[in-house]
C-alpha cells in the first residue's frame, strides 16, 4: 500500500456527498432509541475518548466506529470487550472479521448493555416484583478496498431493547470512508453512525425520540516513522451545532456560543505505539464530556481517558479508564485473538 498522496481535490470530491445531506436530517434526530450503541467497544477506543473515525494500524475494534476500517483489521480476529460501570451495571461487545478476497472484507458482531435490577411498586406502594433493563444488538459489516488509498464500508445493526414490561426493536446503519497514505503515515476517516430508529415495539414506552442518535464524525491520525507516536484529532457530532444548555460559570444566558460549541466537537488523543504494534499507551481528552460534566468550583477530571495494552503472541490485552467525574469512572477490559496466528502455531 506504499504510495504517494493523490490530489486533495479527489479527496474532497469523495467526501462532499457525505457532508451535504446528513446534517439537516440528523439535526432533527434527538437522543433516544438504542443510545447504548455509542458506548466504547474496546479499551483502546475508550482510552482515545470513546469517539474515533480514523485509525492507522491493524487493531480490531475500531471497525465498529467506522466500517471502512475492516480493510485494516480483517485477519480472522475475535474481539471481546467488557466495561464496568456504576452500581453493578455494565456493557460489552464482541466482533469477528475476515477477508473474503484481496479487496472485500466481512465482519460480524454484537453489543449489549445491562442496567441492573430495581424493585417495582404501584401508586399505592404495593410491590410488583423486580424489573430489569437491558439492550442487545447484532451487526453485519461489509467493506471494500477501492484502491491503495481509499476504502468504504457499511454496517447493518438490528437492536432489541427490554425495559421492565416494555420491548422495542430498532434498525440502524453505519457508513464510513477511510483515506490512508502509508507513505506519509496519515489516515483520514469520515463516518455516519446510527442512521435509523425504532420500527416496532411497545407504544406506551415514552422516548425522547424514536430515532437513533445519529453521529457524523471526522477523524485524522498522524504517525511518525522515527518516533513511536500517533496523534489523533477527531471532530464529533458535526451534524449538531446548536446547544440549548450551558456550563455553569461559563455561560449565563442558557445558550452555548459558537466558539464553545466548536470546542465541544474536539477529541484530542495521543498514542505511544511502536512500529510492530506490540503495545500501546494512550491518553485523550473529550472536550464535550469535560465541558458538560465539569464542576466550576472543583478541579474536575471529567473528559480525561487513558489506557494501555500489550500483544502476546496471538492474544492482545487492553485496559482503559474513562473519567466522568471524581466518583464516576468506567473501566474497560479487552481481549483480542488472532485466529490465523493460532492456526499457524498448531501447524
Amino acid at each position: 500500500m506504499n504510495a504517494y498522496c493523490q490530489p486533495v481535490k479527489k479527496i474532497l470530491i469523495l467526501l462532499l456527498p457525505w457532508l451535504l445531506p446528513v446534517p439537516a436530517a440528523a439535526q432533527a434526530m434527538g437522543v433516544g432509541t438504542a443510545s447504548f450503541l455509542d458506548y466504547p467497544v474496546s479499551a483502546h477506543v475508550a482510552a482515545l475518548g470513546g469517539v474515533n473515525a480514523a485509525f492507522y494500524g491493524s487493531e480490531s475494534g475500531f471497525q465498529v466506529l467506522n466500517p471502512a476500517l475492516l480493510t485494516q483489521s480483517a485477519v480472522k480476529t475475535v474481539h471481546l470487550n467488557y466495561s464496568f460501570y456504576l452500581a453493578r451495571t455494565g456493557y460489552g461487545s464482541g466482533s469477528y472479521s475476515m477477508a473474503l478476497s484481496e479487496n472485500d472484507f466481512l465482519g460480524a458482531g454484537f453489543q449489549f448493555a445491562h442496567y441492573g435490577e430495581v424493585d417495582g411498586y404501584d401508586t399505592d406502594g404495593t410491590p410488583l416484583g423486580r424489573y430489569t433493563a437491558q439492550d442487545f444488538a447484532l451487526s453485519a459489516s461489509y467493506a471494500r478496498l477501492l484502491n491503495r488509498y481509499f476504502s468504504i464500508g457499511v454496517t447493518l445493526k438490528p437492536a432489541l431493547s427490554h425495559y421492565a414490561d416494555y420491548n422495542y426493536f430498532s434498525l440502524g446503519a453505519d457508513m464510513g470512508i477511510q483515506f490512508t497514505d502509508t507513505a506519509h503515515c496519515l489516515a483520514v476517516g469520515l463516518t455516519v453512525r446510527n442512521f435509523g430508529g425504532r420500527i416496532a415495539g411497545s407504544e406506551q414506552l415514552a422516548m425522547a425520540s424514536r430515532w437513533m442518535p445519529v453521529h457524523l464524525n471526522l477523524g485524522f491520525v498522524k504517525r511518525f516513522r522515527k518516533a513511536p507516536f500517533a496523534l489523533h484529532f477527531t471532530l464529533q457530532d458535526l451534524q449538531k451545532w446548536k446547544y440549548d444548555y450551558a456550563v455553569s460559570g461559563v455561560e449565563s444566558d442558557g445558550r452555548v456560543k459558537a466558539g464553545l460549541a466548536f470546542a465541544r466537537k474536539i477529541v484530542l488523543g495521543v498514542d505511544v505505539v511502536p512500529r510492530n504494534d506490540r503495545f500501546f499507551l494512550a491518553l485523550s481528552y473529550n472536550f464535550d464530556r469535560g465541558l458538560s460534566l465539569q464542576n466550576p468550583y472543583v478541579l474536575s477530571v471529567a473528559g480525561l481517558s487513558l489506557g494501555g495494552g500489550v500483544r502476546l503472541q496471538a492474544f492482545h490485552f487492553g485496559l482503559g479508564v474513562s473519567f466522568f467525574g471524581k466518583s464516576a469512572v468506567t473501566t474497560h477490559l479487552t481481549l483480542s485473538m488472532d485466529i490465523d496466528h493460532l492456526n499457524k502455531k498448531k501447524l
